[in-house]
């Protein structure tokens, strides 16, 4: 079978480390982080994507150069020289710079499909430390509670459940006010029929007495809603002390005002 052109103008060798040298030019960096995934991957899958070496320019390193300084830390070079496998090429100085950026250029990989990323990540069985990402990299991709303890997944559980909770009392609250305006809007109609014939009267001071209890509940639904306080506690240790005081379980989150009440009434007699 005939070998396609795309892949004729390289070969795979194998070199001595001390047989290539890194190019002056390179503008690739890379910062303590990035090292730590890097050394990571290659120590658990080796060397993936390869290292490109220009043999025209004295086997010059044109790829992977972060690869290399991580190999060489994992093989104590300069002390012990090393194999290494590099796919080798044999272009002019110009083509050799070209193809350095060429080769770090992100455009040039594309980019992620971040709804696929999630739904990747997000799985049962990838570890995302073994694919180098970092916790900044989950709370960019939207999947930074795989960071959260069990304790704190369950506060934000809990904490999602309460603002569902407000959210409904919010609308149930919005509710009783459009009702409010609408038996007011219909009250004034009525209000402004006073000067039409006397069998009115009656109708128009019932809905002044609707109106006014359309007021009023709405009044107490919303003092309602606000019928909630919060406690927080500088430590766990401090909250432990305060719910075994009050015979509470220690995990629990939500206390009823009027239990709560009534097991201060001893306290405050005793006082």
């Amino acid at each position: 079978m005939k070998e396609s052109k795309y892949f004729g103008q390289s070969e795979t060798v194998t070199l001595k480390r001390s047989e290539i040298h890194p190019s002056d030019y390179n503008p690739r960096v890379i910062d303590e982080e990035g090292k730590k995934q890097l050394k990571r991957s290659i120590k658990r899958y080796g060397v993936i994507g390869g290292i490109v070496v220009n043999k025209q320019t004295g086997n010059t390193i044109v790829g992977g150069h972060q690869k290399v300084a991580i190999l060489d830390e994992l093989n104590k070079y300069p002390e012990k020289d090393y194999d290494v496998k590099v796919e080798l090429v044999d272009v002019d100085e110009k083509t050799e710079k070209e193809m350095n950026v060429m080769l770090n250029n992100p455009h040039v990989g594309g980019s992620w499909d971040w709804d696929k990323m999630r739904e990747l990540v997000g799985s049962v069985d990838f570890d995302y430390k073994n694919a180098g990402l970092t916790e900044q990299d989950l709370d960019i991709i939207g999947v930074d509670y795989l960071l959260q303890t069990d304790e704190e997944a369950n506060i934000s559980n809990e904490f999602d459940n309460l603002l569902k909770e407000r959210d409904e009392q919010h609308r149930a609250e919005l509710d009783a006010r459009r009702e409010q305006r609408d038996a007011e809007r219909e009250a004034e109609r009525l209000l402004k029929a006073e000067n039409e014939p006397s069998d009115n009267d009656e109708k128009i001071a019932r809905m002044k007495e609707v109106k006014q209890q359309v007021k009023e509940q709405a009044i107490r639904t919303a003092a309602d809603m606000s019928a909630y306080v919060m406690l927080s506690f500088d430590t766990w240790e401090n909250k432990v002390v305060f719910m075994e005081k009050f015979g509470y379980q220690v995990n629990q989150k939500i206390i009823k005002g009027e239990i709560f009440d009534a097991k201060c009434e001893p306290i405050l007699d005793e006082e």
